[in-house]
């Protein structure tokens, strides 16, 4: 698998780029410091702005759509996480949380009680999972982080990053700052495992497209792959010179993407496990990462304020 750049959009948003996410359509998503979340048209030669959805009083840090396209979560720095339908720019629900309880957000399956979005919980050490409809929402459950290692643990070092639902939507995994990952039985809430494998903040999950595996992304410079059955590590990828701020794994499962502080992306052969190619297009630490539904697209977005597609051979 090769990356060759399609698309480089510099100065997409004002500020940083911190989030990114496709829609069924092949339309893209970016979040920005700026307070602004722009549905980009990328049918023609260049990326164009189709949309901009405003209202975040600070900046954009996670996006999520389902898999109809139907729905996308956005989370941000005023604690505010806004769901929106794409399509005709409606806002579906506004979920108002405590200050910094809220981060990653996560979307499960659609029903007829509504969407429901899985909100990293930030300070109250807890996965949220709300139900949202047409101006309406209803917390339906939470999850709490099984017990810190040792004693002392801060609330920061507690602060829950990230979150992402199993290809079934059967399961809920969560990261904290201090290493802490998370596997949840996402009906009932309980805790099926506890993965060690990081003694640093891992802010990015991503699950294998069969469910059997979830990789993660951590401060420590390294992405782990673990067995969701045992918790078990599977293996560790070491090669970027910093924080690896986000993961996405290729939905053919053959293949992995990560991003770092390090300006770099590098794609990986999920069967060799290597690194086979190192993309240099970005000039600071890259926080957006996503594949396309198809797996012909990646993005990429960060602080250089630069948007990058490129197309996946």
């Amino acid at each position: 698998m090769r990356a060759s750049t399609l698309h480089k959009h510099p100065g997409a948003h004002p500020e940083g780029i911190w989030c990114c996410a496709w829609l069924p359509s092949g339309s893209l998503l970016t979040g920005s410091v700026d307070e602004s979340v722009k549905l980009w048209d990328l049918s023609g030669d260049a990326p164009a702005c189709a949309h901009d959805f405003t209202g975040q009083t600070l900046g954009a840090v996670s996006l999520a759509a389902d898999a109809s396209g139907a729905h996308v979560a956005c989370s941000a720095l005023d604690s505010i996480v806004r769901v929106w339908n794409p399509l005709t720019g409606e806002t579906v629900a506004v979920v108002e949380r405590a200050p910094t309880e809220t981060w990653a957000v996560a979307m499960g399956p659609a029903s007829a009680e509504g969407v429901r979005v899985a909100v990293a919980g930030g300070s109250c050490e807890q996965v949220c999972v709300y139900s949202c409809r047409s101006g309406e929402h209803s917390l339906e459950s939470s999850m709490q982080l099984p017990a810190a290692e040792g004693a002392g643990a801060t609330k920061r070092e507690r602060f829950v990053l990230g979150v992402a639902y199993s290809p079934d939507h059967s399961k809920l995994a969560a990261s904290a700052m201090d290493g802490t990952v998370a596997l949840y039985d996402a009906a009932t809430g309980q805790l099926l495992q506890s993965l060690r494998g990081h003694s640093r903040p891992v802010r990015s999950l991503a699950f294998t497209p069969d469910g059997k595996m979830l990789l993660t992304g951590s401060d420590d410079a390294h992405a782990n792959l673990f067995d969701v059955a045992s918790g078990g590590l599977v293996d560790s990828f070491s090669g970027h010179e910093s924080w690896v701020l986000s993961v996405a794994v290729h939905p053919g499962g053959t293949a992995f993407a990560t991003a770092s502080s390090d300006a770099r992306v590098r794609l990986w052969d999920l069967s060799t496990r290597a690194c086979v190619q190192t993309l240099g297009e970005h000039s600071d630490q890259v926080w957006g990462l996503a594949f396309n539904a198809d797996g012909t697209r990646l993005a990429s977005a960060g602080d250089d304020k630069m948007l990058t597609v490129y197309s996946i051979a």
